[in-house]
């Protein structure tokens, strides 16, 4: 069976994954999880007009071990075909995508989403933190509730029922949320979607790439790699660098050192169970590769340290747009404190905020780093310079307009008469008359 979708793709997805939202009722009449897949817009693709196949009781769930409606389709036209692994019920419990199993919020995975938001800690937990069963007959009775709560209607969303738990630790850790969501970026990551790797061709025994009939990478003619984009840059250049000199077939058969690297690299990026990483990924365990890295990187991300001087009580404001105005600067922040006064520099795109106290500016710089936008345009935002670092910086300046060479550390003050002109402080300019440089 086949279902064409325009936009109520999207909008299926959306409306499926809105917290509390009656999820069996999506546009046109759909029956979430039975005419519709529960999935994210990456897996959807950027066509928005898709053709779906529609394969009822055809595919047994990789979590549940219950039979589904599975969903198959192409998401472009350089795109491999991708279809649905789990239930949609199983999908909803984790409030994940049924293809690619990243939390439909932040597109993230299950695990980064979990630890930072406080919610479903201790790996299998589901719909409202509930522990999983273990055994197959728990199993069975508790997804087939699942499904018929799913099939009334009332089946609600992940976000809702694990909100109790975890509002604070979203609200502490929102920057890194935000700052790892895919979900913010212009372009969606469709790399997702890409043909799969040709195993064949990194054991050189690949025959169909010679004719141009092997539909995987790179025999097919993708040359992009994100298994190695993270971890190996090095070695991506140089294989991209290559396809495009020698072609696929060139590059199989070439037997040098830094092939056999290359290939070796790409092998390691293939190696282990499929369904074991399905299960990590989905339960947000140790063994999820992908989630690790997001963890490592949001464990690097700085903090907006305040400085030392505790006469700064100003915020510096990077990036604003010509129709940002001092009123929308004061409605952002005024909610931390007083606010002493907004200067603005439309010249440099910029603006400082001067709060009355030091308590107000470091509340406001630790609420809004990382997260302040004004009128759809995210700004940047740091602590203002000190005003001893500001007159440091207008005396060296003023020195070195004076006499036309930068002022020389202690100790390194260069001989009178030397070429190219005296590097001197005033006082220590004999032909001067006092301090004033243009008293000569």
């Amino acid at each position: 069976m086949a279902s064409s979708s325009g936009g109520a793709a999207a909008t299926a997805a959306a409306a499926a994954a809105r917290p509390g939202a009656q999820l069996a009722q999506t546009p046109d009449g759909l029956t979430l999880g039975e005419d519709f897949p529960y999935v994210c817009e990456v897996c959807l693709g950027p066509n928005p007009y898709v053709r779906m196949l529609k394969m009822p009781n055809s595919r047994e769930c990789k979590i549940s071990g219950r039979p589904y409606t599975a969903f198959r389709w192409k998401p472009g036209s350089e795109a491999r075909y991708k279809e649905t692994i789990v239930a949609a019920e199983v999908a909803i419990a984790k409030n994940v995508c049924q293809v690619c199993l990243m939390d439909m919020e932040y597109n993230l995975p299950v695990a980064v989403r979990d630890q930072l938001t406080g919610a479903g800690k201790g790996g299998e937990r589901g719909v409202g933190g509930v522990q999983m069963p273990g055994s197959d007959v728990n199993k069975e009775f508790y997804w087939e509730n699942q499904r018929q709560s799913l099939a009334a209607g009332t089946l609600q969303g992940y976000q809702e029922l694990n909100a109790g738990g975890g509002a604070a630790s979203v609200g502490a850790n929102f920057e890194k949320l935000a700052a790892l969501s895919r979900n913010n970026s212009h372009t969606p990551y469709y790399d997702r979607n890409l043909p799969k790797l040709c195993s064949f061709w990194a054991r050189q025994t690949c025959n169909r790439v010679a004719n141009g009939s092997c539909p995987y990478r790179p025999c097919c003619g993708v040359f992009r790699f994100p298994e190695l984009a993270s971890t190996q840059p090095e070695l991506l250049s140089t294989l991209v660098r290559k396809l495009h000199a020698e072609g696929a077939l060139g590059c199989m058969r070439d037997t040098s050192d830094e092939m056999e690297e290359i290939r070796e690299a790409l092998r390691d990026s293939q190696r282990g169970s499929r369904n074991e990483a399905i299960r990590n990924r989905y339960h947000g365990t140790e063994g999820d590769k992908l989630a690790a890295k997001y963890l490592d990187k949001a464990q690097s991300m700085a903090a907006l340290t305040p400085p030392e001087d505790q006469g700064v009580v100003a915020l510096w404001v990077g990036g604003l747009t010509a129709d940002i105005t001092q009123q929308d600067l004061r409605d952002a922040f005024y909610a931390y404190g007083e606010i002493a006064a907004v200067r603005m520099k439309p010249e440099r795109r910029c603006a400082l905020i001067e709060y009355t106290l030091r308590k107000s500016a470091e509340e406001a710089a630790t609420a809004l780093h990382r997260r302040l936008a004004i009128k759809g345009a995210r700004l940047k935002l740091w602590w203002a310079k000190s005003q001893q670092a500001a007159d440091n910086a207008d005396a060296r300046k003023y020195v070195s307009q004076a006499y036309g060479a930068p002022v020389p550390p202690p100790g390194e003050v260069a001989a009178f008469g030397a070429a190219g002109g005296a590097s001197l402080y005033p006082s220590m300019n004999p032909s001067a008359m006092g301090a004033r440089p243009d008293a000569r």
